[in-house]
């Protein structure tokens, strides 16, 4: 069961995710789905989504509902349906940013999103007894409305916006869709990695790290292009490179956003989920928000985001959400906003040049097989010059001169550690720190992060 994460399920293809298993999930979703309900079904490029999306519908029709097949389609597009259509349940299946051999399933049961109540009963009504297929399955066009919705949206805020634009589809589920966005809107693109690939030859599916952009960075230096925008296998997370190529990080994008939301919702409350740098917290805090620190995990942000009624939200992931979404977030809808700022404050380079350096390293990750979590933390905590600990997601120990966090991927089975320093030479102890105590395998994975 290991394929069971804290938001959805994701997991390498045979072995941790199946036909069969899928199967067993449509039937136990059907049991807590009222007779004659719609349930919407979606999927990403991956090689192994029809066979699994096809198996998840078999288990569906065990009872009496009416699915609607979107085919492959952009999670965000899935979730905009959803909200729309209002219908009972959403399924998509899709490994997201995870490479080629993974997949896995994000779903809603209602229109709140998935917490630990949902995949129990899941996981306790699994059942692989084949049963009569009693449900219909009707196909449905998601894209033409949501292409219709984001125009009509962007058309007045982007109307002065006619400078070129370079889109990195990677392969993934917003390929044809973006760029014909754009185009609607009369924004001149190019595209890079532009056909949809399960395999992802041209780059990662992962928009969270540089390295994994560069291909997108020199050919913005390289055109006339102002900005750089990368998605991600299924398209809810978002990148940008600047005019210039230069990689604007997640924190950074979540301070710019975070000020734009407040300029015209001024005391709202956003969402940081805490792997984000201080600097986001402190930047909120000083364009009149209140920053509210959040576990890690879309559900995690998308659950606070609802109970405050917050008016954005953010994830050092690359995924930003809205109160105009219900709470959720959209690779497609960010990307958007992301021209909505260069038209109102000017060039990308010169926003992130007026921001006070960030002193951290990305997202690190170090698989389970080589230290399990509760070593690392203990390692750390003997280690470091802790102040206090924050347990709410994780273990984040705070020093004089920065933090270090780690914790439980929601995603993988490893543990995410992320260091910020207060000045270059702080961080630069704390990693040092960081790798004595870890040893020389896991303190590889923090240098070559």
């Amino acid at each position: 069961m290991s394929a069971w994460k804290a938001c959805d399920l994701r997991g390498k293809y045979p072995s941790e995710v199946n036909g069969d298993l899928f199967y067993m999930i449509g039937r136990s979703s059907a049991r807590l789905l009222p007779a004659g309900s719609t349930v919407l079904v979606a999927g990403d490029f991956r090689l192994t989504t029809p066979e699994l999306k096809g198996r998840l519908i078999d288990g569906l029709q065990s009872a009496a509902l009416r699915i609607l097949d979107a085919g492959s389609i952009p999670t965000p597009a899935a979730y905009f349906a959803h909200r729309s259509l209002q219908t009972a349940a959403l399924f998509v299946v899709t490994a997201s940013h995870n490479p080629p051999g993974y997949n896995g399933l994000k779903l809603m049961v209602g229109h709140e999103p998935p917490g630990e109540a949902l995949f129990t009963a899941l996981r306790e009504g699994l059942d692989g007894a084949p049963a009569p297929a009693l449900g219909s399955v009707e196909p449905y066009d998601v894209i033409s409305a949501y292409r219709a919705w984001l125009t009509g949206r962007w058309r007045r805020p982007l109307a002065k916006f006619r400078s070129p634009v370079l889109i990195d589809i990677g392969h993934g589920a917003m390929a044809g869709v973006a760029s014909a966005v754009l185009e609607a809107l009369e924004i001149p693109c190019q595209v890079l990695f532009a056909e949809a690939d399960g395999r992802f030859p041209g780059r990662s599916p992962d928009t969270s790290r540089a390295r994994h952009l560069e291909a997108l960075s020199d050919r913005v230096r390289k055109s006339p292009a102002v900005v750089g925008i990368a998605f991600d296998g299924d398209g809810d997370r978002v990148a940008a490179v600047d005019g210039n190529g230069g990689y604007i990080t997640s924190d950074q994008l979540a301070i710019l956003l975070s000020r734009k939301m407040l300029a015209t919702h001024p005391g709202g409350h956003v969402v940081c989920d805490i792997k984000l740098s201080d600097a986001v917290r402190r930047a909120i805090q000083e364009a009149g928000g209140v920053p509210v620190i959040e576990r890690s995990g879309h559900s995690f942000i998308r659950q606070k985001m609802r109970q405050l009624d917050a008016i954005f939200g953010c994830e050092a992931s690359g995924h930003y959400f809205y109160r105009e979404l219900g709470g959720g977030d959209d690779g497609l809808f960010t990307a958007l906003m992301i021209l909505e700022l260069i038209v109102e404050q000017g060039p990308l380079e010169t926003l992130a040049a007026a921001l006070a350096p960030i002193f951290a390293t990305s997202d690190l990750r170090i698989p389970d097989g080589v230290l399990p979590f509760t070593e690392i933390v203990e390692r750390l905590r003997l280690a470091l010059p802790v102040l206090d600990e924050v347990t709410i997601d994780g273990v984040r120990f705070r020093t004089e001169g920065g933090f270090v966090l780690a914790r439980p991927s929601v995603t993988e089975a490893a543990t995410s550690i992320r260091i910020e320093g207060h000045s270059q030479p702080e961080l630069a102890r704390l990693v040092e720190c960081a790798v004595g105590a870890l040893g020389e395998v896991a303190g590889n994975q923090i240098n070559n992060g």
